[in-house]
């Protein structure tokens, strides 16, 4: 089996890493975007059931389904643009956890090659491509919990190929059972056509089925009549299906390399959900059904060469991300799954084209300057089909183009031998849903620019201790963003998001690990609207840390603490979404052919809810503002009452133990 090294550039802030298998496959990973939660300040929650994209916290941002957090894997592109439930919508639940060699992480918008979405900054998910053997994984646990996983890698000459698949099914802890079920394959093959050239061809297809428990309003909990895993509408939903084509060609030259990679994606999803129960609809209730239909293709290629002159040295990177949208979307009120009326229903096209330049340059072995520039262009193409019952006045179908330029630059000193410190500037964007921008009148801004500032250092001491620290800023020109819920767009203000970072990774035996992260972060709008300044739902505080062991006999595990503290759920802290500390456990043994795990998710059974929203609801039995009870709000007055301003959250899973055994041939 032939291997080909890569030579890596060094860090360019205090804030990137690179962090590999053998780390994240220590942790529990039920969901496949658990595996994000070995990044430092990362954090991941569900709150729809278990076919829906997650949600993401990084950096300050509650960044929805990926609004500012760009998500990729193998370098494409798994946010999509103006979705059917949200700007960015970033769902990972294809991925098979144990295909993925490490996880690329780039914080920040200081980065060349991040465009879209890179404002909290950037993660790539990037696949094995030699297997040392093939392997077969049952396994099980709480909940009624199965797994099934083959990875197929055999040994051909010339060749690296890998077929794999996945089958996964829970009912998950609540009393309406999840039944959710996952079927994902993947396949490809590498090919070595010469020394210095390699080809490779990649597969995947994906698809999902589930209930969800939704979002529960406290009130009922609190006053006993709801149980904390009950459901009020037990139609909730949906499916999901992705299917995609992968071709990367990769050259070394005399000074450097070439990258080029070509990919087409389908994909589609049916989404039921009920946020607010009978607010809108006294009579039939306020379900809605999300349809989004899409066909993505997209080419990058980079050009990396590296020279000298006058002693100095200087890396160059030259790139071009092109990407095409056809996307047929819409939102639909419901009963019980059944369409009651089409509220959207839209055809898109949207296209961009990115082109990119980096210079490191190396001034001396303790000074290096990188220097970026990035070009952005859009175009937003749309058809509503429903134009016609629009306002008079109002126009939601149209042709619109944008164009962004974005610089970056850092500066990196090393002024002793192992340590480096960051200074770091760059512009970055997320982009807009296409049916806002062409909306007439009050379109919303197409590309919404965002400002990052950095300041950090990276050292190690004794060659057993790495630490790592900063401190951010990162300004939003606007909150503005699709509500793909109500089928409109928000506009929310500026807002600044300001924090620091620390990381700790001691190496305590040669086999035995402690790590500890924290991320303290302030996220407000720069202008108080009259009803407060908080973001709402933006973390806090997260800190994760642990103790890993992977004795050279064969015995592994972990020990894990996760803490998120509480958050504004509201603009004006009225209501508080209340944090959590979770402690997880990990416990296997790898023999010889074989391998025995052993997986606790939440060992202290903890009662903790994984996503919560401050939204308005009603239930059958409210029938005016004095049905709100303490601690919440009334919304309208009692000839327009709509319910209830209450925190609503999906439970956290308690105890939960799954374990499983593989076997390698």
């Amino acid at each position: 089996m032939r291997t080909t090294v890569t030579a890596r550039r060094p860090f360019t802030a205090a804030s990137s890493t690179t962090v590999r298998d053998r780390d994240f496959l220590l942790r529990p990973h039920p969901r496949p975007a658990d595996i994000l939660q070995v990044v430092p300040g990362f954090y991941v929650v569900q709150h729809a059931g278990g076919g829906k994209a997650n949600q993401y916290f990084l950096r300050g941002f509650d960044a929805d389904h990926g609004t500012d957090v760009a998500l990729s894997v193998d370098g494409i592109p798994v946010n999509m643009v103006s979705h059917g439930h949200g700007q960015g919508y970033a769902d990972l639940n294809w991925v098979i956890p144990e295909l993925i060699e490490r996880v690329e992480v780039r914080k920040g918008p200081s980065f060349a090659q991040d465009g879209d979405f890179a404002t909290a900054g950037a993660v790539n998910l990037v696949t094995r491509r030699d297997f040392e053997s093939s392997q077969l994984t049952l396994g099980g646990g709480s909940f009624n919990t199965w797994r099934g996983l083959f990875i197929a890698a055999p040994d051909v000459e010339g060749w690296s190929p890998v077929v794999a698949g996945q089958v996964y099914g829970t009912h998950g802890p609540f009393l309406n059972p999840e039944k959710l079920q996952r079927y994902s394959l993947f396949s490809q093959v590498t090919r070595h056509v010469s020394p210095t050239s390699t080809v490779a061809l990649s597969l995947t297809s994906y698809a999902s089925g589930w209930n969800a428990s939704g979002q529960i309003p406290l009130r009922e909990v609190n006053a006993g009549r709801l149980d904390r895993f009950a459901t009020l509408n037990g139609a909730e939903g949906g499916n999901s299906q992705r299917h995609s084509a992968q071709a990367t060609w990769r050259t070394l030259t005399h000074d450097g390399e070439v990258n080029v990679m070509a990919y087409a994606v389908q994909y589609r999803l049916n989404l039921y959900s009920d946020f607010t129960f009978f607010s809108r609809d006294p009579v039939n209730g306020d379900m809605i059904e999300q349809n989004d239909r899409r066909t993505m293709l997209g080419f990058h290629a980079a050009y990396r060469f590296r020279r000298q002159w006058g002693g100095i040295g200087f890396d160059t990177t030259l790139g071009t991300q092109v990407r095409s949208d056809t996307i047929d979307n819409g939102l639909s009120y419901d009963k019980d799954r059944e369409r009651l009326e089409r509220v959207v229903d839209a055809s898109i096209r949207e296209g961009s084209l990115g082109l990119y330049a980096q210079e490191d340059i190396t001034f001396t072995p303790w000074l290096r300057a990188v220097l970026g520039l990035r070009a952005d262009s859009f175009g937003f193409d749309v058809e509503d089909h429903r134009e016609d019952l629009a306002t008079p006045g109002t126009k939601s179908s149209g042709v619109e183009q944008a164009a962004r330029v974005s610089p970056k630059a850092s500066l990196v000193l090393s002024p002793l031998p192992g340590t480096d410190v960051y200074v770091n500037y760059g512009h970055g964007f997320h982009s807009n849903d296409a049916r806002g921008v062409v909306r007439q009148p009050e379109p919303v801004t197409p590309l919404t620019l965002a400002r990052g500032y950095e300041l950090g250092a990276r050292t190690r001491l004794f060659e057993r201790l790495d630490l790592a620290g900063s401190v951010f800023r990162l300004d939003l020109d606007s909150e503005l963003v699709w509500v793909g819920d109500e089928g409109t767009t928000e506009a929310r203000g500026a807002t600044r998001r300001e924090g620091v970072e620390a990381e700790a990774r001691l190496r305590v035996l040669p086999w035995l690990f402690a790590d500890a992260d924290l991320t303290l972060s302030r996220a407000t709008y720069v202008q108080n609207a009259g009803n407060g300044d908080a973001v709402a739902l933006a973390p806090t505080l997260i800190f994760s840390g642990g103790v890993s062991a992977r004795h050279p006999g064969g015995l592994y595990g972990r020990l894990g603490v996760l803490h998120l503290g509480d958050r504004p759920a509201t603009e004006d802290r009225f209501l508080t979404a209340e944090g959590f500390t979770r402690v997880d456990a990990t416990l296997g043994y790898r023999g010889s052919f074989y391998e025995v795990n052993l997986s606790v998710q939440n060992l202290l059974d903890t009662a903790w809810r994984e996503a919560q929203f401050a939204n308005v609801s009603r239930l059958p039995s409210e029938t005016g503002p004095e049905s709100c009870p303490a601690g919440t709000r009334p919304s309208g007055d009692a000839d327009a009452f709509q319910g209830c301003e209450d925190l609503h959250f999906t439970p956290g899973a308690p105890f939960n133990a799954q374990a499983s055994v593989s076997f390698f041939f």
